[in-house]
């Protein structure tokens, strides 16, 4: 297994690099299910927060990014049951999947709740705001 850093994920996605896109996507493209590339949870929060501020892509573009990865046999996806419900929780709710992801992670680890200054978050069950 190879651990993948997300500005190699980021640069196959966005190809805004004529350089390392290319080299980016060769190499991901030679991973496979004997040799897959390991994505942790860290690295699709980065994902999922640099294609929303700095690529301004939509919510459920980012998903499907995020789908796709979990469907492929050439990636190991970290925490993959707290990643499929971040991104069922994101769908359902107006959350980002980067705050579902971090409210699923501490749920599983056993918290009773997500404390957040987030209105949106906090409209969702597993988080509660702090005032």
């Amino acid at each position: 297994m190879i651990g993948l850093d997300s500005n190699v994920l980021l640069r196959a996605i966005t190809g805004d690099d004529p350089i390392q896109s290319p080299l980016a996507q060769r190499f991901l493209a030679a991973l496979s299910n004997d040799r897959p590339g390991v994505i942790n949870p860290v690295v699709l929060v980065e994902i999922a927060w640099t294609l929303r501020a700095r690529h301004k892509y939509p919510k459920g573009e980012i998903a499907k990014h995020i789908e796709e990865f979990m469907r492929s046999s050439a990636y190991h996806i970290v925490d993959r049951d707290a990643v499929s419900e971040a991104l069922l929780v994101s769908a359902l709710h107006p959350i980002e999947f980067a705050d579902a992801l971090i409210g699923e992670i501490n749920h599983l680890a056993g918290c009773a709740t997500t404390m957040t200054f987030d209105e949106a978050a906090s409209q969702v069950p597993g988080f509660t705001r702090l005032q």
